[in-house]
């Protein structure tokens, strides 16, 4: 199954999903999926995976290194380049509709560097920098993983961690 496949999903079971899973209540969801080309299924399963859904989430486990903190549902960056790309302030990454479509962005200028893979997805979390070609690879597919283990866990697709231990076998997902 390719990444546009698994990320597909009806008007119907899209408004389905939105009232039964907490988080999806916003329409901020829906509203940057469609301005940034990105599919909203994706972005939330982001979020699983970066905050655990938690709109206040800070992670300053690299600011010794880079002077940088992550913020929100998406884990957004607060690099000073980005955020200027971006054209917001890093507190107002607190703010969930500004995150999501935060994050949408990137996805999206990610999307037209990599493709739409599962490449661009890990270098969503990963920009590797610091890294070895081998662990860049590695740690971008790791997350891509994680991402797809929530897309498979979405309402929309039910529970399948069968078919997701299945994917495992060397091959990417989808």
């Amino acid at each position: 199954m390719c990444l546009l496949i698994a990320m597909r999903l009806s008007y119907h079971r899209l408004a389905m999903l939105f009232l039964a899973a907490p988080g999806w209540a916003s329409a901020c969801w829906q509203e940057a999926a469609r301005q940034h080309a990105v599919p909203a299924t994706l972005l939330y399963a982001m979020a699983q995976a970066e905050s655990a859904l938690n709109p206040r989430a800070v992670n300053r486990t690299h600011y010794r290194v880079t002077k940088t903190v992550d913020i929100g549902y998406l884990q957004i960056n607060t690099n000073s380049g980005m955020l200027r790309n971006l054209g917001v302030a890093p507190e107002q990454l607190f703010d969930p509709c500004t995150n999501i479509h935060a994050g949408a962005r990137i996805l999206a200028e990610k999307f037209a560097r990599h493709g739409r893979s599962w490449e661009a997805v890990g270098a969503f979390n990963a920009s590797c920098v610091t890294m070895t070609p081998e662990r860049c690879r590695a740690t971008r597919m790791r997350y891509a993983w994680r991402v797809y283990h929530f897309l498979l866990m979405s309402p929309q697709t039910g529970n399948a961690p069968a078919q997701a231990r299945r994917h495992r076998s060397g091959h990417q997902p989808g």
